[in-house]
């Protein structure tokens, strides 16, 4: 299994073009090591779209999904720093869900994922609905997959109004060693006719940057 832990934050926005520049220092400098320095987040990581436009894209991992709920990371979200308020208030069409990994396949870390985004109907577990998707894993350049279920009371993003919809999103990462093998892969994706939801969006996203809790304390 390559993530870490079976507590998952996914995270995605778009910023305007006159942020971009200082948004990307922010992330890469003080936000996503602030994050991973919580106690019970294991790491995090970057990536940057390849066709845009929600250009960027962040997953944590954490031990488990109460990390996400629990006092030290309701602390952090209660305290941000002024830099961070700066941009999490001016984020473009933001989604985030805190989720549970339900299945984890594959050994191989990719530089390159292909997310799947899928607002299931109702209530159906992900597994083994989507059970075919594991076959993507025969494809060359696919290294893992894992499933990752939403839990929408704590999914809602932190600036977010009552209209807001997507925390019951679930998500599907592929991991892949490079963009073509990603993008080979979702032009042949088929989803499984197994009635789970609707595929909200699929996109290939190119890693950019990681942050290890071991690397942390190690400095």
């Amino acid at each position: 299994m390559v993530f870490s832990g079976t507590g998952i934050l996914i995270s995605s926005m778009e910023v305007l073009p006159h942020e971009d520049a200082d948004f990307n220092i922010w992330n890469d400098r003080e936000h996503m090591a602030e994050r991973v320095a919580i106690p019970g987040f294991l790491d995090g990581r970057r990536y940057t779209s390849v066709d845009a436009p929600t250009r960027y894209l962040q997953i944590y991992n954490t031990r488990d999904i109460g990390v996400l709920d629990g006092p030290h990371y309701r602390a952090a979200l209660a305290h941000q720093t002024a830099w961070s308020l700066h941009h999490i208030t001016r984020f473009i069409t933001p989604t985030r869900v805190v989720g549970r990994l339900v299945h984890s396949q594959g050994a191989v870390r990719g530089v390159a994922v292909l997310l799947l985004r899928l607002r299931p109907a109702g209530a159906p577990a992900m597994l083994p609905a989507l059970a075919g998707l594991v076959d993507l894993l025969q494809q060359p350049g696919a290294g893992c997959i894992h499933f990752v279920e939403a839990d929408p009371r704590l999914s809602r993003p932190v600036t977010a109004d009552a209209s807001y919809t997507g925390g019951q999103d679930c998500y599907v990462v592929l991991e892949c060693t490079g963009v073509p093998a990603a993008q080979r892969i979702l032009a042949g994706l088929r989803l499984p006719g197994s009635g789970y939801g609707e595929l909200i969006d699929a996109r290939v996203y190119q890693y950019r940057m990681d942050v290890t809790a071991a690397a942390l304390a190690a400095a």
